[in-house]
């Protein structure tokens, strides 16, 4: 690995104090209320810093978001042996957590999504857990992981929209119902067997 140059890190600090300042004002004032002067005035830095690092506030929101994913599956358990259903509801139980806790900045991230890593991650957690599914004999062969993986993040988010909307419901449940829409089908037959 090589070093760093003291340009190279200095920049890195320079992004760090604007991410660390933006959400500390997002978390105590709300997104909406916090203007990116207010964020550079915190950080003590000049109003124009902000966009040499980070394009708009939506910007800051999908890094914390894609952080905050990456942790969620870094502290997961590793060496658990879970079915895939207790793998599905473990990750989604997490991602629901960090919708709840972070309800107004999960919502920013949501819809400012679209080309971004966060678009992606939560489905290649999803997808990567129905890959293993397959493999072990778990999900049926019949359907593509990634289709499978789509289509689970799409019930998910839809699920986290209509539930910010309402501000009713129970989102862990709504969670582990659409998990078992998806592995155990609409049929009553399925139910009987």
């Amino acid at each position: 690995m090589t070093e760093l140059s003291r340009r190279e890190r200095k920049k890195l600090e320079t992004r760090e104090k604007l991410f660390s300042s933006a959400m500390q004002l997002f978390c105590r004032q709300g997104f909406q209320e916090t203007s990116i002067e207010q964020i550079t005035q915190h950080a003590d830095l000049g109003k124009g810093t902000f966009y040499n690092y980070f394009p708009s506030k939506e910007s800051v929101v999908l890094e914390f978001s894609r952080r905050s994913y990456d942790n969620i599956l870094a502290s997961r358990s590793k060496g658990r042996f879970f079915s895939v259903r207790g793998r599905l509801q473990e990750l989604l139980a997490d991602w629901a957590d960090f919708l709840i806790q972070y309800k107004e900045l999960a919502w920013v991230a949501l819809r400012n999504r679209e080309g971004s890593e966060f678009e992606t991650s939560l489905r290649y957690g999803l997808q990567a857990i129905i890959t293993l599914g397959q493999r072990e004999g778990e999900v049926s062969c019949e359907f593509d992981p990634i289709f499978l993986a789509e289509t689970l993040e799409g019930m998910v988010i839809q699920h986290f929209l209509s539930w910010f909307v309402s501000g009713e419901g129970d989102l862990h449940k709504e969670m582990n119902d659409v998990i078992s829409v998806l592995l155990d089908g609409l049929s009553e037959r399925r139910k009987q067997a």
